[in-house]
């Protein structure tokens, strides 16, 4: 019935008078993480584990993707999925959760043998052959790689969803040796496939809804906030990192991580489950208490707190909170945000090419995407009107062309120092979190800067759609 909060107290309730049922103690970790409390889950698996749980490698499993997911405490969940792998070297989940590990940790042979070893266990594993095929570029269109998921494509035994990761990855293996006809091709297939498999698990997208929404945001956001509410020196202090998915978000992270006084916080769920407990509604967001807004203000700092004790300064890049700038700066009324922007055909193209969440729903097609694009800057146009002296735009082609600048511009608008080691970010061990994990290990380089113009045929080859067709012409 999706009642998790009551289903938590029923177990509890349970396992206060009979401690020792170890699968109770695992389903009331399962629910607590279902629920987002991180350590309440862990603390039940725990108990599941002391009491000598059937099928341990699972819990090991679950509490590994916590200890990386939710914790940010990577060396954690390593361990624990090497127990996994301890337990049952057959158990396949195990490899692909420690390939995508060592993903994050920037360890591309530790994951491509942890990727290979899952192969080994099930050959036709779409997972393991696609996030294998992302560890590498094509050579030519007769790369090994493209036959073997051409291969198994033609094998008819796919699921959708799976179908979709491997087309996504075929379309990127063909991106890199320049096939880029037949990467639109796959790419086309790989976000039809996708839509099938999401179907029940996503809304319908609608531009002009989207649109409707972003006013509905201005007209309860009208004035700026008083000074005089929500927390005016919060510790940490967060600075907001937002705008558009695929416009430099986690390189501008990256590089500021890399300051010894910043500590990248990567995507937190705090402000959209703040707002979601809100009620979500732009007035309601605008309307709330201001006890009730200082409440949230609180226990978004003792989260942050709880992952990164140490800190003193935390960036939240959450590309989707340019919905709620108003809500933000309620809660932290001298947040500093920064606003990543790209050309908006490269940001189409850099979305349309990924498998994003189904919860993104405009993500299936370019015209959608192109719909989006202009809800996302009818937003941010409105909270710079709003916030003009807290609101940095950082464009993505300046970033990477003129970094040192660039760095100190950002920097200088957060009152901290320039430091060279902002301009090294890609020697960094910490876990990223993104689907841009291999590029941002990189040296800055220029090449995704026009990569739309490799695919301008196939958008313009389309059905006219007003969004589409206005980026195209230059309209953005």
């Amino acid at each position: 019935m999706g009642r998790v909060p009551e289903a938590i107290a029923a177990y509890r309730n349970l396992l206060a008078a009979y401690p020792d049922l170890p699968d109770s103690w695992y389903n009331l970790g399962y629910l607590c993480r279902q629920a987002g409390l991180a350590n309440e889950s862990v603390a039940a698996y725990d108990e599941a584990l002391k009491r000598g749980i059937q099928g341990a490698e699972e819990v090991y499993l679950n509490r590994a993707a916590l200890y990386s997911d939710a914790m940010a405490r990577p060396a954690d969940a390593k361990a624990d999925l090497e127990k996994a792998i301890a337990l049952n070297p057959a158990y396949l989940p195990a490899y692909l959760n420690l390939g995508n590990l060592h993903e994050d940790l920037g360890d591309r042979e530790a994951a491509k043998a942890a990727y290979l070893r899952a192969l080994e266990l099930k050959p036709t594993n779409a997972i393991a052959l696609s996030r294998l095929a992302g560890l590498g570029r094509a050579t030519s269109p007769d790369d090994p790689m493209i036959a073997r998921i051409r291969t198994a494509l033609a094998s008819g035994m796919l699921l959708p969803a799976d179908r979709a990761l491997l087309l996504f990855a075929l379309g990127r293996l063909q991106d890199s040796c320049g096939a880029f006809g037949a990467a639109a091709e796959s790419f086309a297939a790989a976000n039809g496939g996708a839509r099938i498999a999401a179907s029940g698990n996503v809304a319908p997208y609608s531009g002009p809804d989207e649109l409707v929404r972003a006013d509905r945001f201005a007209a309860a956001f009208s004035t700026p906030n008083a000074r005089t509410g929500g927390l005016l020196q919060p510790s940490p202090q967060p600075v907001f990192i937002l705008g558009m998915f695929r416009s430099g978000s986690t390189l501008l992270e990256q590089i500021l991580g890399s300051h010894s006084q910043i500590t990248a916080g990567g995507e937190l769920e705090m402000v959209p489950r703040i707002a979601r407990g809100l009620g979500w509604d732009p007035a309601a967001l605008a309307a709330a208490p201001a006890d009730t807004i200082e409440e949230y203000a609180r226990a978004y700092l003792q989260r942050v707190r709880t992952l990164y004790p140490a800190a003193s300064v935390v960036t939240d890049k959450r590309p989707d909170n340019f919905w709620f700038v108003g809500l933000i700066k309620r809660m932290f009324p001298g947040a500093r945000i920064l606003n990543t922007v790209r050309h908006p055909l490269d940001t189409l193209v850099s979305v349309w090419t990924q498998y994003l969440s189904s919860s993104l729903a405009y993500g299936y097609s370019p015209e959608d995407i192109a719909s989006h694009l202009f809800a996302e800057r009818r937003m941010m146009a409105h909270w710079e009107r709003l916030y003009p002296g807290d609101i940095l735009s950082v464009p993505y082609e300046q970033l990477v062309k003129n970094p040192e600048a660039e760095v100190r511009r950002v920097l200088s608008f957060l009152n901290l120092p320039f430091e060279p080691a902002c301009l090294e970010f890609y020697n960094s061990a910490r876990a990223v979190k993104t689907a841009s994990v291999w590029q941002v290990r990189e040296p800055l380089h220029d090449r995704p800067i026009g990569r739309w113009k490799n695919y301008e045929q196939y958008f313009r080859s389309l059905p006219p759609h007003p969004a589409l067709s206005a980026l195209l012409g230059g309209e953005a």
